[in-house]
């Protein structure tokens, strides 16, 4: 869950300017969001900003050039401000603050706080080479203190505990990891493809969703067709698919029968939240196996359309089919498994009827089960909710205002 999103000095977005997907002081979690605003108001400036948190997050240890300043696009107006992203967010059901200042030169600042029953915890705090962790979490002060000196002054401390599984900071770098999705950017077909071929011969179920979402979308698709896994694969991934549908199971009995999960503790000794994590770890292992069988043979999705006998490759396909098959999969993803999912420009290649689809999912508490949310921007309003929009100033800067 995605409690709030503040942003500064990040291209258009040079004042402070804070996203709040939640309600109330608990808070409650809003399943959609949508920000309105004309061409070149900041929309995608927005969702660029958190994506680029998470990227940090994930790759500012192994991706970023370990001999340069952490990677930024102050506004032009004000390149020597500092640049920084803050998050509000729970993870394994504690609410979390955690946020960094980037200056040209290295990793100026870095906090993770928690916040049980509204009272706030440091977990540790950076300033500079100087770190400090919260008394509460003394007993990670080992872990944390001997992973100081092995983060480099550009990139982040939660990054680098988070990949060598130091436990106290586990739960926060898995929201970054594996509970945020950010779709932006052009259409590429091979990727596409690759995260189609995946959900369609990970998810069976899916897949007939996928179909029927795909349908009324109005687009003539009738059919998704995948070949037979690469015979080199195929036991790997039946047997991931098989552990994925058991813990899956496991994990759905924890949530809806009383006393499962302190079954689960005694018979196998997994927590309910140990058991997400192996879930989170195993999807990972499955896309990763899909991908190095498809970057051998291809993914090898085709289209059937009404009509028409031969099937359609993805890279024949219109830009709006190729929005729509891009973002289901997230969609369902998101839904299945209580992510957070923003998405930049929702109604640029999709029918207003189908964007306003893809919204009503999240809304029904019947389908949206596990509390996903959805994050988009857009030209117009497209959900009849509480939104935002965007504008831009006679200043050159882009301001965000509740609805």
């Amino acid at each position: 869950m995605l409690r709030s999103f503040l942003v500064t000095n990040h291209r258009s977005l040079a004042d402070p300017q804070e996203l709040r997907p939640a309600r109330g002081s608990g808070p409650v979690a809003v399943p959609v969001t949508g920000i309105a605003g004309a061409p070149a108001a900041g929309k995608s400036n927005l969702i660029d900003a958190l994506d680029r948190m998470r990227d940090a997050v994930l790759h500012s240890v192994t991706g970023w050039d370990p001999y340069a300043g952490p990677p930024r696009t102050p506004h032009p107006a004000f390149p020597e401000r500092p640049t920084e992203f803050v998050a509000g967010f729970v993870a394994e059901g504690v609410p979390y603050s955690y946020g960094f200042r980037l200056s040209d030169a290295e990793v100026a600042a870095e906090w993770l706080h928690t916040h049980p029953r509204g009272r706030r915890r440091i977990v540790f705090e950076r300033e500079g080479e100087q770190v400090r962790i919260g008394p509460t979490f003394e007993a990670a002060r080992f872990g944390l203190g001997a992973l100081v000196p092995l983060v480099r002054p550009n990139a982040l401390l939660l990054a680098l505990a988070g990949q060598l599984n130091a436990e106290a900071l586990v739960p926060a770098y898995r929201w970054f990891a594996a509970l945020l999705e950010v779709q932006r950017g052009p259409l590429d077909p091979a990727a596409v493809a690759l995260r189609l071929g995946g959900y369609l011969s990970r998810e069976p179920r899916g897949a007939v969703r996928l179909l029927e979402l795909a349908g009324e979308a109005g687009l003539g698709i009738t059919d998704l067709l995948l070949p037979e896994p690469d015979p080199r694969y195929a036991e790997y991934l039946a047997e991931l698919d098989r552990d994925l549908a058991g813990g899956a199971e496991q994990l759905e009995l924890c949530a809806t029968r009383p006393g499962h999960a302190d079954l689960l503790l005694q018979q196998h000794g997994l927590t309910e939240t140990g058991l997400a994590r192996e879930l989170t770890a195993l999807r990972g292992a499955r896309d990763a196996l899909f991908a190095r069988m498809a970057a051998r043979s291809g993914p090898g999705v085709r289209l059937l359309h009404a009509g028409i006998d031969a099937p359609f490759a993805l890279a024949d396909e219109p830009a709006s089919a190729l929005a729509l098959l891009r973002l289901l999969p997230a969609v369902l993803d998101a839904i299945d498994t209580g992510r957070v999912l923003a998405v930049d420009d929702l109604d640029a290649a999709l029918p207003a009827a189908t964007a306003r689809r893809l919204i009503g999912l999240f809304r029904a508490p019947e389908i949206n089960s596990r509390g996903a949310q959805l994050i988009f921007t857009s030209r117009e309003p497209l959900d009849t909710g509480r939104g935002w929009t965007i504008r831009r100033t006679e200043r050159g800067t882009s301001e965000l205002a509740a609805g």
